[in-house]
Order: C-alpha cells, then structure tokens, then sequence
C-alpha cells in the first residue's frame, strides 16, 4: 500500500535507502527533507554532527538548539538577548542564503578556523565594516573558537541565569541567589518542582527536549513524532505570560491543564494541536496510559529508556537481548511515525493482550516472514498480568 511522502503528500512506495521508514516520492523531496532527517535516518552514510543539528534548526526555524550545539559554535559564551539574536541571525544567514552545509561547518570548527571562513564567506558576499552584523562577528574570534577549560563554566553560569530568569518570572525576588531559590525551593511539592523546570525550558530554548523525558511527556509533547511542535510551543508560550505560576501549577496537579487553557481564551491555539493532547494532559501528571512513555522511547533516539513496568506489556520482558529490544523498539517506532496509529488503541489493545491481533490489522502493515515470526513471539498473550506482577 502506498503512503505518503514526508514533504509534499504524495503516494509513493518509495522510502529512503537508509532506514526505509519515511517515505519520498523524489530525490528532490528527498533532498529537501534531509536537513531533519539524517538527524534521525538509522544509516545516514556518514557521522552526524553538531553542525548537521544547527543546519536543522536554522532549516525548519526551530529555536530550539541542544547543549553540544551551543557549545561547539559560541552560544554558550553569548550574553545577552541582543548578541542572541545576532548569532542566530549569521548562521541561518550562512546556511539558508549562503548553502553552507554542515560537512563544511564541522570541518572548519574542528580545524579551528570557523571564523576565519564566516570572515571570508561575509566578506565575498560584500559585507563591508559598516554592516553591524559583520561588524559585531569582526570583533569576536574567540567565540567561535571555544576553550574547553571554561565551557563547563559557562555552561553552569548559564543555567543558573536561566533559573534566575525563571525564578523572577513566577514571582520571586530579583535579588534572590541560587542559594536562596534552592532553600526555597525545598519546601515545593514535586509537581510545583516538575513545573518550575518546564518553565526554565520555555523561557531558555521555547520548550522541553526528548532527552528530558518526563517533562517531554507530562506536558504533551509526546504527542508529536518530531521536535517541530511549533504550535504547541506557542500555546504554552502565551500560557505562561497571562497565567499565574500557582495557577498553573494547581493545574498541572489537578490534571486541568485544558480546562485553564480555554479558561485563558487559548482554546483556539489549542485546537492547532493533536487532539491526543487532551489524553495525555488528562492524566498527567501521575495517570498517564503507558503508551505515551512508550512512543517517546520508541520515535526518538534521545529519549529515556523506559521503567520496565512500562516496556513489559508491549513485549519487550520476551526479547531475548538488546538486539531483539532494539528491532521491537524501531518496529514500535514505524507503527507511530509510518503508520500513524493512534497510541491509545495501541494501549487498549496491551491492556486487552491483543498486541499482535491489532498489530497485524493495521492498515497497509509492511512486514517481512521473518518479521511477523519476530511478532508473534515477544507479544505473546499475558504481558498485562506479568506487568502487574512486577510492580507489587
């Protein structure tokens, strides 16, 4: 059965080469989408870098950049909003007018001559002094060339200033030390806590990553099969500007998140989002179904391994070793993201022990002989009873 491709929505049986899981109708779509997708193709043909993360972000407008990132190419020793925005701004110039690509940013920073070739390529595009932009990356060679003695340093000292960021914004003193937020900070319940973090991940980068799993998670980000969750991004961003931080607690605790969303005349961004984030939302923080732990595992290489109680009713107690638990888990992963299926009925059919039964009745299911023999073994009928067994 044909399925559709990633970029332009046309039916194709044609997949990529190296991990024959997301679907391409042309080597032009191909090629278009590759910027996000070597990032998670299982054979992409060469190392995956630093740099192939910063073309991604600077590609798709994601602001999100992870910490190796940051550190490999300045932004760690950025200080202010201003000199954030200037960063930005060279290298999504560089990538997206200039087609710089990351084999070349990669080969220059570990030559140690990425801002002596940032100079040439602004300088061949005739940027002269007078340009603030090519001014401001004159004056800095030394960010572009990190000191491996201080970036643990930096590193700290940012997020400090994120927490103290986030500290001011839910209402704490601006002259409050890290001492004193944490003394504080110790009379919180853990889901004050839980939201206190993912208001340091809002103000600092736009949102979680996968590889904070339980934040990712409880606050529905798990219900998107990439990181380009531009709209939920943005209704939580205007969230936590019109709503009072022990509001938004006492929503998180009392599984009401939605509810205080349409409450803030957000329900029209909210309806941009997956409609599974009202499942998920509902029972989070300490409901929610299984499969949601599961999906985040099983889509993204960066997430957290789940607790067994978890990973035992979808099969996995019955591989044999971590080959076997790594062909399940990927196999997982092609059921969410190829075949769209909907987590919750995958999650009834686990609690029904009717994994395989549904499984095999997907829709368009492209599996091989060897495949299905795999199947048929590890989700094996009474998954459900050893689950429960184990948590006791």
């Amino acid at each position: 059965m044909p399925r559709k491709c990633e970029v332009c929505g046309t039916a194709t049986k044609k997949t990529c080469i190296g991990c024959s899981r997301t679907a391409y109708c042309s080597t032009k779509c191909q090629k278009q989408h590759w910027f996000t997708h070597i990032l998670e193709c299982e054979k992409p043909g060469r190392e995956v870098t630093t740099a192939d993360r910063l073309v991604a972000t600077a590609m798709t407008n994601d602001i999100l950049i992870d910490s190796a990132t940051m550190t490999d190419y300045g932004f760690y020793k950025i200080t202010s909003d201003a000199e954030s925005t200037i960063i930005v701004s060279l290298f999504t110039e560089m990538i997206r007018d200039f087609g710089i690509r990351a084999p070349a940013l990669h080969k220059w920073r570990t030559e140690g001559r990425l801002h002596a070739e940032m100079v040439r390529i602004y300088r061949e595009a005739g940027r002269t002094e007078s340009d603030t932009k090519f001014q401001w990356l004159l004056q800095r060679p030394s960010l572009f060339s990190p000191d491996p003695s201080n970036i643990a340093t930096r590193m700290y000292e940012l997020a400090l200033g994120f927490e103290h960021q986030t500290w001011i914004h839910t209402g704490g003193s601006p002259a409050d030390s890290h001492d004193d937020i944490t003394i504080a900070q110790q009379l919180w319940s853990a889901d004050r806590k839980q939201c206190f973090r993912f208001y340091t991940s809002m103000l600092s980068s736009g949102g979680p990553t996968v590889s904070a799993s339980d934040v990712w998670i409880q606050f529905g980000f798990c219900v998107y099969e990439d990181q380009a969750n531009f709209a939920l991004r943005n209704l939580y961003s205007s969230l936590i500007q019109i709503c009072p931080f022990n509001e938004f607690c006492d929503a998180y605790s009392t599984s009401s998140l939605i509810a205080l969303m349409d409450r803030k005349n957000l329900k029209a961004s909210r309806r941009q989002v997956p409609s599974d984030l009202e499942i998920v939302l509902s029972g989070s923080p300490h409901n929610i179904q299984d499969v949601w732990y599961l999906k985040t595992f099983a889509v993204f290489d960066e997430g957290e391994v789940p607790t067994s109680d978890v990973l035992v009713p979808f099969g996995f107690l019955n591989c044999v070793d971590d080959a076997e638990m790594t062909q399940l888990r990927l196999f997982y992963g092609r059921l969410f993201k190829d075949y769209q299926i909907s987590p919750s009925t995958l999650q009834e059919a686990a609690d029904r022990d009717q994994l395989l039964e549904y499984i095999m009745k997907v829709p368009g299911l492209n599996i091989s002989k060897v495949e299905k023999h795999f199947l048929r073994r590890v989700l094996k009928i009474q998954n459900r009873p050893t689950a429960l067994a184990l948590t006791k």
